[in-house]
């Protein structure tokens, strides 16, 4: 990678980080080079990362994820996106599995959000 090309990429990098600092901690800290070694699987990491933090921080990392969702939405192929975005290292084999994964993202920490509402309403 050409020198133009990395300060370009850690551009993105930094936008990124100001635009959604929760959801690219998340993804840094889980879905990084190491993601199979320290949670054993995609579906562990998955999992860790809906349960990470507060009921707040969640919903905090659920409202940053719909306005990275927005940005994406018209993107065909967001394996870039997500590299440029969040340095996420996991070979994608297809443009479905990348948007797979996020949206599995979503959808955990949408479920842990609930459950722990629920369970603080009924108990």
């Amino acid at each position: 990678m050409g020198r133009t090309r990395r300060e370009a990429h850690r551009a993105r990098r930094a936008r990124a980080e100001r635009r959604w600092p929760l959801l690219s901690n998340l993804i840094a800290c889980h879905f990084n080079q190491d993601f199979d070694i320290v949670y054993g699987s995609l579906e562990g990491a998955i999992a860790a990362a809906a349960g990470d933090g507060s009921i707040d921080h969640r919903r905090a990392v659920l409202k940053e994820w719909r306005d990275w969702n927005a940005v994406a939405e018209g993107v065909e192929d967001i394996r870039p996106l997500l590299d440029e975005s969040f340095a996420i290292d996991i070979g994608f084999r297809t443009p479905a599995d990348a948007r797979a994964l996020m949206t599995l993202i979503h959808d955990g920490l949408l479920a842990g959000v609930k459950a722990e509402t629920e369970r603080r309403r009924d108990g």
